[in-house]
């Protein structure tokens, strides 16, 4: 068997190599901006992946028959997603993955607490780790919780 090398159609090959095409009807973004968003893709898949997290995010598999309650289930979950992400945005600063964000928020317990009829319910917080603390202490996640 021989073997043979092209150099013109090979230096053609290697200029042409990590450039992509991008299709796009935005004509009034700038190209960087459409740069960025198309570099931003990883979003989506990280997304996708999250949805085929059997633990996570459990879309799949639907055990529902109609398809109101089928959309309802999938709704459910992208809100969930949603969520995650956003949680994950605003607790950024901890330099968590979203896999270990989520195994120190299933440590938490809390309880509401109603002691008579007429009195306020109370959340009580059971002891936590330091960096469950911090979370916890993170605004918008603990007053949240205390709020409702």
């Amino acid at each position: 068997m021989k073997t043979w090398i092209k150099e013109d159609v090979e230096s053609k090959r290697y200029a042409n190599f990590g450039k992509t095409i991008v299709f796009t009807d935005m004509h009034i973004w700038q190209s960087k901006k459409i740069a960025k968003i198309y570099n931003q893709k990883y979003l989506i898949e990280n997304a996708f992946n999250l949805l085929n997290d059997h633990l996570l995010v459990p879309v799949g598999p639907v055990n529902h028959h109609k398809d109101f309650n089928i959309r309802s289930h999938i709704f459910l979950c992208i809100t969930g997603m949603l969520f995650y992400r956003y949680l994950a945005w605003k607790c950024k600063h901890f330099h968590l993955s979203l896999r270990q964000l989520v195994e120190e928020l299933e440590g938490y317990r809390l309880a509401l607490v109603k002691k008579k009829t007429n009195s306020k319910v109370k959340l009580v917080v059971e002891e936590m780790d330091l960096k469950q603390a911090r979370l916890f202490s993170q605004p918008d996640i603990g007053v949240c919780m205390e709020n409702r």
